[in-house]
């Protein structure tokens, strides 16, 4: 029974894998290990990822807007809700 929860384990999903597989969904591409950019012609949208939480920051005419979502990390709705409620 042990060999079966360990195999089960080896394929299952951490949080952060999924969150970062929602954020790539979103468009934004991968610079470094947690951190993923997109831009476009009204500026940027930076978010980092950490088992910490999610923290995003949009870039504007020289102007930044910062917000943070603390961990646990959370699920796929309420990671896009709160991506697309902060990015440009």
């Amino acid at each position: 029974m042990k060999i079966t929860n360990y195999i089960k384990s080896l394929f299952a999903k951490s949080p952060y894998k999924e969150s970062e597989k929602t954020i790539r969904k979103l468009g934004y591409k991968k610079e470094d290990e947690g951190t993923f950019v997109r831009e476009n012609s009204s500026g940027t949208t930076i978010i980092w990822l950490s088992e910490d939480g999610v923290r995003i920051k949009a870039y504007a005419d020289g102007y930044g807007e910062s917000d943070f979502l603390p961990a646990p990390l959370p699920d796929k709705e309420i990671l896009m809700s709160f991506i697309r409620s902060n990015e440009l």
